[in-house]
């Protein structure tokens, strides 16, 4: 049974998320607008299946680092089942590189709570918004979770709210003078900030359309249930479960807001919800009804690919 086998965490689990992956990797070489696959296209997506699977790999850290959820591989095991349903997700680099550093700074943002070495962890996480946000420009409103676990800190002084903005410009500083040295040109900042589409024509499309939707029903009905459930949780993890739904949030607003949207986009709702989903699954009390919602999230991405 699902239940038992990702109700533990063996490294096993961890293999076999990966090799889910690269379902999701072979079935995105269908995508290619060429007959002929080259061998240096199959070597760029194996790239990103290792980023990918660095991507489970941090997940599970984090989560188990800050006891977001259980002692349990139901997380990486949904995270795995949402990339496999939509493979288009390998043919955008920038997205899969852009998420990885959101995890970066998430896990940091979640690590606030322990409240050592703020000043670091804050940096930190405006560091890597800010890389982020160089691959996907709306990244940056990965700032708005920051500041509300800043400001939520027991702590928290004026100064630390102007840390973000060292971050920030500490990249962008760097960024422009190896542009300069290396390009002698820094032209690029000028196309950076792009403007926001609302463009959503590419989910007409049966592959993109069937996903998104279940990706959005398990959204909108574990938050509901989630957000009813703040008033009665301990006080001590209501820090968390709160920034976990804001970070939610915000990562469902760069989908609405991607320049270009080709439903890779949904990646970086991936992260948060797989936690939501596991914070929810872990309260079922039907074991049967937790056992089918498992199978769907392997089956379900299976049945998507034939679309």
């Amino acid at each position: 049974m699902l239940t038992n086998f990702f109700g533990k965490s063996n490294p096993i689990n961890f293999i076999i998320c990966g090799a889910y992956l690269l379902i999701g990797l072979f079935a995105s070489l269908f995508l290619l607008p060429s007959e002929v696959i080259h061998l240096q296209e199959v070597l760029v997506k194996a790239g990103l299946w290792v980023v990918l699977f660095f991507s489970i790999l941090l997940l599970d850290f984090v989560i188990r680092k800050n006891a977001l959820t259980g002692t349990n591989t139901f997380g990486i095991y949904i995270f795995s089942g949402f990339i496999v349903m939509l493979p288009v997700i390998f043919t955008e680099a920038y997205i899969i590189f852009s998420n990885v550093f959101l995890m970066l700074a998430l896990r940091r943002m979640v690590s606030l709570t322990s409240e050592k070495n703020i000043e670091k962890k804050i940096f930190d996480a405006s560091l890597y918004i800010t890389i982020a946000a160089l691959f996907h420009f709306w990244s940056v409103l990965f700032l708005l979770p920051l500041y509300w676990a800043v400001i939520r800190v027991a702590s928290a002084g004026f100064r630390l709210l102007f840390i973000p903005l060292v971050g920030i410009f500490t990249v962008l500083i760097l960024t422009a003078t190896f542009c300069l040295l290396v390009f002698d040109d820094v032209s690029w900042l000028l196309d950076w900030v792009p403007v926001f589409s609302l463009d959503f024509s590419v989910y007409n499309q049966a592959s993109v359309l069937v996903p998104s939707a279940l990706i959005a029903t398990f959204l909108v009905w574990t938050l509901v249930l989630r957000i009813m459930r703040f008033s009665s949780m301990p006080r001590k993890i209501q820090r968390n479960y709160r920034l976990l739904t804001i970070t939610t949030l915000v990562s469902v607003a760069i989908l609405f807001l991607s320049a270009t949207k080709t439903g890779a986009e949904t990646l970086f709702l991936f992260a948060p919800l797989a936690i939501v989903i596991t914070n929810y699954l872990e309260r079922l009390s039907d074991v049967w009804f937790k056992e089918i919602l498992l199978w769907l999230f392997l089956l379900l991405p299976l049945g998507v690919l034939f679309l």
